[in-house]
């Protein structure tokens, strides 16, 4: 029954952002009903397959062409494969950027999260980017990193939004575990693709285990991606020479003092809401986060759903 529960809410949570799932998919990104009930052990897929055609959820979830989904919303399948069709050519070119920014200084892995690592892209949206860099040097880093998009026009800014890069999640490599641990997180996270550095993403699995927490299925990824770029010795090498030269001058105190009053007179760090962390070992720039929205609404129609089968059945 408790299982019968979970597998609604998650097809819920992920009707809030209009993403229809898989039998596999509803396993993989299984999540609790009520998180006050004892924690979640993992189930196998097949429990998950015999409920999900199961009386219990017959008037709880709908399926069309193997998606599953609320009733009524069987219009998210069409459009779900709309936008994979879409994100797939946005990732081809992704990976063509990244590629290149393997020889970028300080650099140590690239992930690509939001709606684009979901496949779930749209016509005009920007590539968010998780980026690792070295420890010692977010500073230069990120400035290293903004200055080069930039100036191959690929750098998100002012209304340029289209397959830009959009930058506003940086660690080091000496702090990889996420410091928000939510549901939101646990799904971005568990999305999450690595372009850059498969050993560095394996380790960052490695350090959020709490995803688990939210995602009972949760298990350490083996393989890496069809979208990560494999290892270049040649660029390595590049990389490692502007390090160097970049090391000589060391400006990274300077430049943290610098971006750190730019980042404070920002109108938008003052938001009400906001999620802005600005430190030598995270950079966070998260104005208004999808997070609390998301989760509000979840709730929202769990309620709503709830309250129509009672009326149903009284």
């Amino acid at each position: 029954y408790q299982l019968g529960k979970n597998i609604a809410a998650t097809v819920t949570y992920y009707d809030v952002m209009d993403f229809p799932l898989t039998s596999f998919e509803i396993w993989k990104y299984l999540v609790e009903h009520d998180k006050a009930s004892a924690a979640m052990e993992p189930v196998p897929l097949y429990k998950v397959w015999d409920i999900l055609h199961s009386e219990q959820l017959k008037e709880k979830v709908a399926e069309k062409n193997g998606f599953y989904f609320l009733p009524g919303r069987e219009h998210l399948v069409e459009e779900r494969v709309r936008r994979e069709k879409l994100s797939v050519q946005k990732l081809k070119r992704r990976q063509k950027l990244v590629r290149v920014l393997a020889a970028v200084p300080y650099v140590r892995m690239i992930g690509a999260t939001g709606s684009l690592s979901m496949k779930h892209g749209e016509h005009g949206s920007d590539w968010d980017m998780f980026v690792v860099l070295c420890s010692g040097k977010i500073w230069t880093g990120r400035t290293v990193l903004t200055a080069f998009l930039h100036a191959i026009g690929k750098r998100r800014h002012g209304t340029k939004v289209n397959n830009r890069a959009c930058l506003n999640y940086y660690v080091t490599d000496d702090n990889l575990e996420i410091g928000t641990k939510d549901m939101y997180s646990a799904h971005e996270y568990r999305y999450l693709i690595p372009m850059l550095s498969f050993g560095m993403f394996q380790i960052f699995e490695l350090k959020n285990r709490w995803i688990k927490n939210f995602h009972p299925n949760f298990s350490l990824t083996g393989l890496a991606s069809v979208w990560t770029v494999p290892n270049s010795s040649f660029l390595d090498r590049i990389r490692l020479v502007l390090e160097k030269l970049l090391n000589y001058f060391d400006f990274e105190e300077w430049l943290g003092l610098w971006q750190k009053k730019k980042i404070e007179r920002n109108p938008k760090t003052h938001l009400e809401g906001s999620l802005i962390e600005a430190n030598n070992r995270a950079l966070v720039f998260l104005p208004t986060p999808r997070g609390p929205r998301v989760f509000q609404q979840f709730k929202e129609r769990l309620d709503r759903k709830s309250t129509r089968l009672n009326s149903s059945h009284a």
